[in-house]
């Protein structure tokens, strides 16, 4: 993907609120040409008065210092509102841009996305789309606005005095299109190692703090830790190499104003001096003043197009993301109504990636409305990936029926009110254990989720808690033992009411006693639907189920 279809891609983005970035880039241009008044007419008042009280002439000083006043207030007022409009602008905008690349992301997971690591992810809905509010803060903005400005400044040096128009326009235009240029072909490289470095970053740190108990058990935090310090100075290398660009540039920027300024004073005062011009001795350093300030336009310049690097660098990365197409494309029809909870599998078979073994080879299995089914079998034999087809989150072969009609009629958020699923994976949130449960039903009733947690034997130790069902779990539920981590996600599924439950190894890290009075209470809680349990305890299977299939090589038997 070229520059170009980056950032067309990311104007089109930005299209909804445009009319907060217009708004912003007018006040931007209002108080730059302030500026510029200001310091011509300052430098206009001065050389004035002076050449009155030279010559004992008489001159009305109220006009002018009003002006300077008046252009004060703008410039000042100005900065402030450019600050506070452009800064809303890119707050909304990067509300948006998040919004949008998640709703790109959900069609995605988990098939497209399993080979993308946890922090990777992270990096790209934070960090990545955090980069990409350069495009507008400090590049497409600041273009706009030098380019406006600029054009209007040199359109009243033209009037006053072209031959400095022409040499201001020159300048200008070195200063704000050749400098920035060259410092964006300078900092391209560091810019996209940056962005990667800072994602390979993200990703090792993740892990290490999601791995840290097992780095610990393997001797391997040493190791790890210098792998983040190297990933560290990486990053630092490759962000001084793209600032010296920017240093680099400001410096010529820099001194392109001061050629300005000495080149207008001597251009004007020659003028004077050979009597060939209408131009007044006061406004000699009037126009050096005003083209001195003219390079406010452009000075933001080379800064942006030293950031321009990471934003394109970053913007690639969500594009290459979004772009995925789907492996599972949501019936356009609406869904059918299920006849009821049954669930058949005919010779059905799933393959995770090309080069994997088949996950279900020619599956066949009928569960009946209302029944209780329990799935043995090794791990690998293909129990979970029974439940993740009846999420669709994976494409398959064969033919799946849900309540009487075939599973890919129904649309996935159709399906996910239909089937519940507790798994083993599923995530518990850094927040309160009535969070965790509202997740599910937002609007759920204190009394539905004292019943779940009595159901799955929590009741008793949630109300111990000081702050009882408002009581914090910690990241990823760490607060809680992995039990009761595990029937906290049982709880959440039993909150929806689904018609169909399926509860993969609801007793795991349990003794036996809870485990049975679990199983009990979740036998009599789940009366009303049909569910499906996937566990490796065979006491587990006989206790709940009244019909126990084994899996093995993706198959069933009775």
């Amino acid at each position: 993907m070229s520059d170009r279809d980056v950032l067309r891609r990311l104007l089109a983005l930005a299209r909804p609120w445009r009319g907060w970035m217009g708004l912003s880039i007018l006040v931007a241009c209002a108080t730059v040409l302030a500026s510029v008044a200001l310091m011509g007419v300052a430098g206009w008042f001065i050389a004035a008065m002076a050449i009155a009280g030279a010559t004992t002439g008489m001159m009305n000083y109220f006009l002018p210092s009003a002006g300077i006043r008046f252009f004060a207030i703008v410039r000042t007022g100005g900065r402030y509102a450019d600050r506070l409009l452009s800064h809303e602008a890119t707050f909304r905008l990067l509300a948006g841009l998040r919004l949008w690349l998640f709703r790109r992301l959900v069609p995605l997971s988990p098939g497209q996305l399993q080979s993308r690591r946890g922090g990777d992810l992270a990096g790209s809905l934070q960090a990545d789309v955090d980069t990409l509010q350069h495009a507008y803060l400090r590049l497409a903005s600041p273009i706009a606005v030098a380019l406006l400005c600029a054009v209007a400044v040199v359109a009243v040096m033209a009037t006053l005095h072209p031959p400095i128009a022409v040499l201001l326009a020159v300048l200008l235009l070195a200063a704000g299109a050749v400098v920035p240029a060259l410092a964006r072909r300078a900092a391209a490289a560091p810019g996209a190692e940056a962005v990667a470095s800072r994602a390979a970053l993200r990703v090792a740190t993740v892990d290490l703090l999601q791995g840290l108990a097992d780095l610990r058990a393997a001797g391997g935090v040493e190791r790890h830790l210098a792998a983040l310090d190297g990933l560290g100075e990486r990053l630092v290398d490759s962000q001084r190499r793209a600032a010296t660009a920017g240093v680099v540039a400001e410096a010529a920027v820099g001194f392109s104003a001061g050629l300005a300024l000495w080149s207008t004073a001597l251009l004007a005062a020659a003028s004077v001096a050979a009597g060939a011009s209408a131009i007044a001795p006061a406004l000699v350093p009037a126009l050096a003043l005003a083209a001195l300030a003219a390079f406010e336009a452009v000075a933001p310049l080379p800064a942006a197009m030293e950031r321009w690097g990471e934003v394109s660098a970053a913007a690639r990365r969500i594009f290459a993301l979004a772009d995925q197409s789907p492996a599972i494309v949501a019936a356009s029809a609406p869904s059918p109504a299920p006849e009821d909870a049954s669930v058949v599998f005919s010779s059905v078979r799933l393959r995770y990636a090309p080069d994997l073994p088949l996950a279900l080879d020619g599956l066949d299995l009928d569960v009946a409305d209302g029944d209780r089914l329990a799935i043995l079998g090794p791990s690998g034999a293909g129990k979970s990936s029974i439940a993740r087809l009846l999420l669709r989150f994976w494409e398959y072969d064969g033919e799946i029926r849900l309540g009487g009609h075939d599973l890919r009629r129904y649309h996935p958020d159709e399906l996910r009110r239909i089937v519940g699923v507790a798994t083993q994976d599923a995530q518990l949130f850094n927040g309160s254990i009535r969070d965790n449960l509202l997740i599910a039903v937002p609007d759920a009733e204190p009394a539905a989720m004292d019943s779940v947690l009595e159901t799955v034997q929590l009741g008793q130790f949630v109300r111990g808690l000081p702050d009882g069902i408002d009581t914090w779990i910690g990241e990823a539920g760490a607060r809680l033992s992995a039990g009761q981590a595990r029937r906290l996600v049982v709880a959440r599924a039993l909150l929806r009411n689904p018609r169909l439950l399926i509860l993969d190894e609801p007793t795991e890290n349990l003794d036996a006693g809870t485990a049975g009075r679990l199983l009990a209470s979740l036998r009599a809680a789940t009366a009303h639907c049909t569910v499906i349990l996937i566990t490796h305890d065979p006491r587990a299977a006989a206790q709940f189920a009244n019909r126990i299939v084994q899996m093995q090589d993706g198959r069933a038997a009775a």
